[in-house]
């Protein structure tokens, strides 16, 4: 079968199954997205949006002062996903465009990695599983409506193929010996797709390549496991490292927040809260443990690979080790021989230290990359998961058919085969997931899309980012300005400039309106004086300021009320929500 045939058949399969897996999202395609109410979905339509639209009208791309007016703010380091706003671009709806890119990426990214282990895997029916495993892990699925960045991994396994047929390795030299110009050409388009889509998925392919050329920088593959020696030199390793590492973090030198969020061993047995049939009781307590968890509740815990995979794994390596199944082909196979160690790597960078059940046994020396400049960026250890789905069925796979090749006849190998695509089909499966469209914009955002006027001040107010927040910025305010089409003085970016908070609060009007919102209960500092309120009006020139209905009445709204009075501002009540507009112009 040509190459594109067979492509073009692997998409439209896991396509199909993207569609049963978010039914009906497939019913309402260009008009709705998957959500996770209050929480980072919001971020996506408003990239979108702020894409198409800064490419339309000629303003920058990679900055904005739609949020945190008028400062504004860089989006470079923010997770921007560009490559669906070019998407956007060609279909000119937003949430059609966030759809398609999702399903692209979930297809793409399955037969990719299908593509990927039939290089070594015989069986058509397995490489089916290990492209369902790494398109719809756990991982990627409880993402799926929240984080739709970190679920951009279609260029991961076309990546690791191009990088393959691009070098030739040989141990103990540094350089490789290029073995297709085009295939070094592809890695390098691959590259800047994954830039355009996310920076954590671009940094998989950095330390996907980075990994495989230390296991020849190294000689890993001469080691010998058997002599006492080997023990020594790893035991010794490990102990200085831990005890390095344990006094760079005494030392208070910036980790970024690594080992906070670095996993538990007992979160790759714990299923995620999106499972619709394994997340059982036991599960949800230990999901929402304090002990355990330094953020109970968060999905940055899930490393759940299920539990027939990695159970497989193990029993298959124990297998090899007592000599009772031949070398699988990955083993066999030069270029395929360093990818157990690469999954290892992937494994340890989940945990940076060694932790528990909540207790830190060992820092492993991979933590090290935490109190690297800019590498420790990628501050969400958890999140290397998603390489590991990638290998660890390609290698359990391609183990299973040495141990089972001499063994059993084709028939057997088949239904055992569907019996463990049916085991994983049952841990993977999601609950259903929630939905939302512009029809569930409240209605006063719909209002003040038609007043004129350049900015829409809400309260309550707040800034926030991946750092740090002030005040309370509610996250579907970014959905809301994709309709009402204001700037506005507040927002929520994964990099926000401390000059931006300090704008804010060092306002003489909204930082009063602030104070009041989050110090209720304190004496308030002198209002501001009519020039400030004055000067402040001419320069938001404000459509309306719109206070939500739990503010309703409390003191940043009355504060606002008598503040405006004077200029004629008018308040009504739409759907809950007050409304303050200016006279008519």
């Amino acid at each position: 079968m040509k190459y594109w045939l067979r492509l073009g058949l692997l998409v439209a399969f896991y396509g199909l199954l993207f569609a049963v897996l978010t039914w009906p999202l497939a019913a309402h395609f260009t008009s709705s997205f998957l959500v996770v109410p209050g929480h980072d979905t919001y971020v996506f339509p408003w990239n979108t949006w702020h894409f198409r639209m800064a490419v339309h009208t000629g303003q920058p791309v990679f900055h904005t002062d739609w949020l945190f007016y008028p400062l504004g703010s860089w989006l470079i380091l923010h997770t921007y996903t560009p490559i669906i706003g070019l998407i956007s671009l060609l279909v000119n709806n937003d949430l059609l465009a966030l759809n398609i890119g999702l399903l692209l990426s979930y297809s793409l990214s399955a037969a990719g990695a299908y593509l990927l282990a039939r290089r070594w895997v015989h069986s058509p029916l397995l490489c089916l599983l290990a492209g369902f495993v790494f398109a719809y892990s756990p991982y990627k699925l409880q993402r799926l409506p929240e984080h739709y960045n970190l679920v951009l991994t279609a260029t991961v396994p076309f990546y690791v193929l191009a990088f393959l047929n691009a070098f030739r390795f040989e141990e103990k030299k540094f350089l490789p010996a290029i073995r297709s110009w085009k295939a070094v050409a592809g890695c390098v388009a691959l590259g800047v797709v994954t830039l355009l889509s996310d920076y954590y998925v671009l940094f998989g392919l950095l330390y996907f390549s980075l990994a495989y050329a230390a296991w020849f920088w190294l000689g890993l593959g001469r080691i010998r496991w058997r002599e006492w020696r080997t023990w020594a030199w790893l035991g010794g390793i490990l102990a200085v490292s831990h005890v390095v590492i344990r006094l760079l973090r005494r030392s208070g030198l910036e980790d970024n927040g690594g080992f906070w969020w670095g996993g538990d061993v007992v979160a790759f047995i714990m299923p995620p809260p999106t499972s619709r049939f394994v997340y059982w009781d036991w599960a949800a307590r230990l999901y929402h443990n304090p002990q355990v968890f330094n953020t109970p509740g968060s999905l940055e815990n899930t490393l759940f690979m299920g539990y027939a995979l990695p159970l497989l794994a193990l029993g298959l390596w124990a297998l090899r080790k007592a000599h009772r199944r031949p070398t699988s082909a990955v083993a066999q196979a030069p270029e395929g021989r360093p990818l157990a160690w690469v999954l290892l790597f992937f494994v340890m960078l989940t945990l940076p230290a060694l932790r528990v059940h909540g207790h830190d046994r060992l820092q492993l020396p991979t933590a090290l990359l935490h109190f690297v400049p800019f590498f420790n960026n990628v501050r969400c250890p958890t999140r290397w998961i998603m390489m590991v789905g990638l290998l660890l069925p390609i290698l359990t796979f391609s183990a299973l058919e040495a141990a089972w090749q001499a063994r059993l006849p084709a028939a057997s190998r088949t239904a055992l085969s569907l019996l463990l695509a049916a085991l994983v089909l049952f841990e993977y499966w999601p609950k259903p997931y929630e939905r939302t469209s512009r029809e569930a914009v409240p209605r006063v955002f719909h209002e003040v899309a038609k007043l004129p006027g350049k900015t829409m001040i809400p309260v309550p107010l707040g800034l926030s980012s991946g750092h740090r927040e002030v005040g309370k910025f509610e996250r579907e305010y970014l959905f809301y300005q994709t309709v009402h089409e204001k700037k506005v003085p507040v927002g929520y970016t994964a990099r926000v400039p401390p000059e931006v908070f300090a704008g804010l609060q060092n306002d003489p009007v909204l930082g009063a309106v602030l104070f009041r919102q989050t110090k209720p209960d304190t004496v308030a500092p002198a209002p501001p004086t009519a020039p400030q309120v004055q000067a402040f009006l001419r320069q938001y020139d404000p459509a309306a300021f719109v206070i939500t209905p739990a503010f309703r009445e409390q003191p940043a709204h009355l504060f606002l009320r008598e503040l405006l009075r004077p200029y004629g501002y008018r308040e009504q009540l739409v759907d809950g929500y007050v409304l303050l507009t200016p006279p008519a112009r």
